[in-house]
């Protein structure tokens, strides 16, 4: 049974710049035991004063996931992570001729010795073992497996195949983890895959089939250099292509954009699963299909996640996805004036970025020659905002409200920083505003939702 242990609170703390407090790292850690990682490796006790505070806090919590430290191969480091009151310690040592001699000056018959050494004072110490030959797969074959089992025979019960620089490709990491697992003493085997070729993700699935039991990943995919597998993207890729299905994936959008804001690491707007496109359409040939049946271009279930599917509209866009946009407000137009709506959105969009439902519905009307009552004149819309990692959100509130239109303002939490309640005479006021908003310093980007509701004069329901 193929396992997961998520590693953001290590790996994904060495991403550069990030830094979390001792309470991200505790709710970062809750959230991943709603998801239902099987472990959590929680830090390096031995980093900071701050690491071992967040560590010890994470391993009293009670809860499900297996709570692990990583630790150098030093017996003060190892004696950290017990202090912790963690189950497990990580073992951490180097195998690859090039790390033995540029970074440690060991021969490989002293690097075995300090390797048996820890592993047997850990164990003595009532832990739980994995060990780690760094760069296993620049490492001889041969001395990876005396390592490996001399780390066992000592007392580890899993052994992490590490990746370190992301260089093996799939075919290859089924062929190494194929030969490994027959050469191996009993043990479970870890696999820690980096993604400089983009190829960590492939790469762990290539390991499990060759009979790895464990995917190390990250949330959002952090870590050093370009990161190691998402935790969303392998939990929706064990879910939908290798039938896996235990673990709580309503949960991954939040945990993502909580870690996105406390990290200040952004996602990009085309990343799997959880970025902002994973589910948008766009070309006509798309949205056509789409509509249609979700089937056609969707491998995954947005539901799934609780999200939901995106037409965009601009001048790629078809009459059918038009028409499904006019649709949901309530307006009906014959074919000819649907074409004649098509051909001036390909016109505007030539000309503009963005096209935003207003603009949509009063190209309409000018075809028409009809009022579209759907929005009302007096406009109110939500505007969401987020801001920029080095900016106090703080700062952006005090600005938004000295703006013009601006009823009231709240930060908030979730994917944006904050909410604004605007009131504007018309979609030109609104649109000005909108673009106002983006030019201020600071604002990274955002999103408006009108009102569509009437309401009574005296407030809003």
């Amino acid at each position: 049974m193929v396992e997961i242990l998520d590693s953001t609170l290590r790996e994904g703390e060495q991403t550069p710049y990030v830094n979390f407090t001792v309470e991200e790292k505790v709710e970062i850690a809750r959230w991943l035991d709603r998801v239902g990682v099987e472990m959590i490796e929680a830090g390096d006790p031995s980093v900071s004063p701050n690491v071992f505070e967040a560590v010890r806090r994470i391993a009293s919590l009670g809860l499900r996931a297996e709570i692990v430290a990583h630790s150098l191969a030093t017996r003060s480091g190892i004696e950290k992570a017990r202090a912790c009151g963690v189950q497990r310690v990580v073992v951490f040592y180097p195998t690859s001729r090039i790390h033995l001699e540029a970074k440690m000056g060991k021969g490989e018959e002293e690097a075995l010795h300090a390797i048996v050494e820890h592993v047997r004072f850990a164990r003595s110490l009532g832990l739980k073992v994995r060990y780690t030959p760094e760069d296993a797969s620049r490492t001889d074959f041969e001395f990876l497996v005396r390592a490996c089992n001399s780390a066992i025979e000592a007392g580890a019960d899993r052994i992490s195949f590490a990746d370190t620089l992301g260089i093996l490709r799939p075919h290859e990491m089924y062929e190494r983890i194929t030969a490994l697992k027959q050469r191996l003493l009993p043990c479970k085997m870890d696999l820690h895959c980096h993604n400089d070729y983009g190829l960590a993700l492939a790469n762990a699935l290539e390991g499990v089939r060759a009979g790895a039991d464990c995917i190390h990943t990250t949330v959002n995919g952090m870590g050093e250099r370009t990161g190691i597998p998402d935790l969303a993207e392998t939990v929706l890729a064990l879910h939908n292509l290798m039938g896996v299905q235990r673990y709580d994936i309503q949960a991954l959008p939040h945990l993502s954009a909580y870690v996105e804001r406390v990290s200040g690491f952004f996602l990009a707007p085309n990343k799997p699963v959880t970025g902002l496109n994973a589910f948008s359409h766009k070309s006509g040939v798309h949205t056509n299909g789409v509509l249609k049946d979700p089937r056609t271009y969707e491998s995954i279930d947005p539901a799934l996640l609780g999200r939901e599917r995106r037409i965009v509209i601009d001048k790629y866009t078809g009459k059918r996805a038009v028409a499904a946009r006019l649709a949901e407000y309530g307006v009906e137009v014959d074919n000819e004036s649907l074409e004649q709506i098509v051909e001036e959105i390909k016109r505007v969009g030539d000309e503009r970025k963005i096209l935003h439902d207003a603009d949509i519905v009063e190209i309409a009307e000018q075809v028409t020659g009809k009022h579209l009552d759907i929005f009302p004149r007096d406009i109110h819309a939500i505007v969401m905002i987020s801001v920029e990692s080095h900016v106090y959100t703080g700062t952006v509130v005090r600005r938004l409200k000295n703006l013009k239109y601006v009823s009231s303002v709240y930060e908030i939490t979730g994917d944006q920083d904050i909410a604004a309640y605007i009131r504007v005479p018309n979609t030109l006021e609104l649109n000005n505003f909108i673009e106002e908003l983006r030019a201020m310093s600071g604002v990274k980007q955002t999103e408006t939702r009108v009102v569509l509701k009437k309401h009574a004069e005296n407030g809003f329901a």
